[in-house]
């Protein structure tokens, strides 16, 4: 068994020191594992609990780093700021789709009411070429001596003579209105048909829609509530909340926007693909597995100083896993993005007492010890022996919360 110990770099407001940072990562692998592809078909080690850093030989006495503020409450507040305006730009789009529902129900109903008009109108031309025809037979029955009135109206040749070939062709003109009037009255009860049905669909859609716009009001709600709540809790004295930010959970930050403000902290990048893949590959693989892609991004940047340490250079490696306080580097992946999806797998696995990937394992024996810790503030004494761990990597997405806060202010 080895044990390990990620390490990086802190740069900001809540910095205490600069440097590398020493601890112990409660990472449980087989000894024989140096990459995603080696471990494959590996058996995978029982996890284990964090390994002691090594004793000092001195006998000075080390005084400990004083605790850090925990920046969880000012989290909260803009996490809460961040889903009140989520749910704010979705009621609006479901009240804009509301809207646009009503248009439609309103032009089917008036759709209907033509169709509906046109079949009255188709009613009243049969009729009125029934009494045509019907007028037409009566008057030769009654003035043509001698015709048979059933031989013309069924267009008879027999029935001679130049009155009777009148007539008939006068029967004919009328019998032929009243076919047409015959065929324009079916279409029009098609067309009434088909516009009833089209009316129900239109009605039901803006039923349907109504209650979306419920639901969002209902969402926008919650997460005013939910922000008056984490406002009221900022303010609290240090220490007295018990809000912190779980691993498992999605990711507030689209892969788009964790890469540009990435760029705008004018920091470059040594990983060897673009710092927008590496984003992608953050959200993407902590969305597939529930763990919190953005969150295990902002431990990436303490853990290599911005993406520019050795690990990253030579290893694919953001978290330090395999860096023990004696190895002089982490586990090499071969690419950048297994080793975002070798992060992701083990946080789940710290997470979860019994995870279930969603993701084919990247490195099967690379595991934490399973449930230890649901909060990103545990992982202080646990993934490395920084009892600070928590509060840096923290602080590092506060800052890049309150960025996302004003992108979005400035968008709507």
């Amino acid at each position: 068994m080895v044990s390990m110990r990620p390490h990086g770099f802190w740069v900001g407001a809540h910095a205490r020191s600069v440097g590398l940072l020493l601890g112990v990562v409660a990472v449980v692998v087989s000894s024989s594992v140096v990459s995603a592809g080696d471990a494959a078909g590996q058996p995978a080690d029982e996890p284990t609990t964090a390994a002691a850093a090594t004793p000092l030989t001195d006998q000075t006495p080390v005084v400990p780093e004083p605790p850090l503020p925990d920046p969880s409450p000012r989290i909260r507040v803009s996490l809460a700021r961040i889903a009140v305006m989520g749910a704010q730009a979705s009621l609006a789009e479901q009240q804009t789709s509301a809207a646009k529902s009503r248009d439609d129900q309103a032009r089917a109903q008036a759709a209907s009411d033509r169709a509906a008009q046109v079949r009255t109108a188709a009613e009243r031309q049969l009729d009125r070429a029934r009494d045509q025809l019907r007028s037409t037979a009566v008057y030769a029955y009654m003035h043509t001596p001698g015709i048979d009135v059933v031989s013309a109206l069924r267009g008879d040749s027999t029935a001679g003579g130049q009155e009777r070939r009148l007539f008939a062709a006068a029967v004919d003109h009328h019998q032929q209105q009243f076919t047409d009037a015959q065929d324009t009255l079916e279409r029009a009860r098609a067309d009434l048909d088909a516009s009833r049905q089209a009316l129900d669909r239109a009605q039901q859609a803006a039923a349907d829609q109504d209650l979306v716009v419920a639901s969002a009001s209902s969402a926008l709600a919650d997460t005013q509530a939910e922000s008056r709540i984490a406002t009221a809790g900022e303010g609290r004295a240090a220490g007295s909340t018990s809000w912190q930010l779980s691993l498992a959970g999605p990711s507030v930050f689209s892969a788009d926007e964790l890469a540009q403000w990435y760029d705008a902290q004018g920091h470059g990048s040594r990983a060897s693909v673009p710092i927008a893949d590496v984003a992608r590959s953050y959200i993407d693989h902590g969305n597939a597995e529930g763990i919190r892609g953005d969150m295990a991004f902002a431990q990436a940047i303490h853990e290599t100083g911005w993406f520019a340490n050795n690990d990253t250079i030579t290893a694919n490696n953001f978290a330090g896993i395999g860096h023990c306080d004696s190895c002089p580097a982490g586990f090499p992946f071969a690419t950048a993005d297994i080793g975002v999806l070798v992060q992701i797998q083990l946080l789940k696995s710290y997470a979860e007492t019994d995870p279930t990937y969603n993701l084919p394992r990247a490195a099967p024996n690379v595991n934490g010890p399973r449930g230890c810790c649901q909060t990103w503030t545990e992982l202080g004494g646990v993934w490395a022996t920084d009892p600070n761990y928590g509060p840096l990597i923290l602080g590092y997405y506060n800052d890049m919360l309150e960025w996302l806060v004003a992108q979005r202010s400035t968008e709507t």
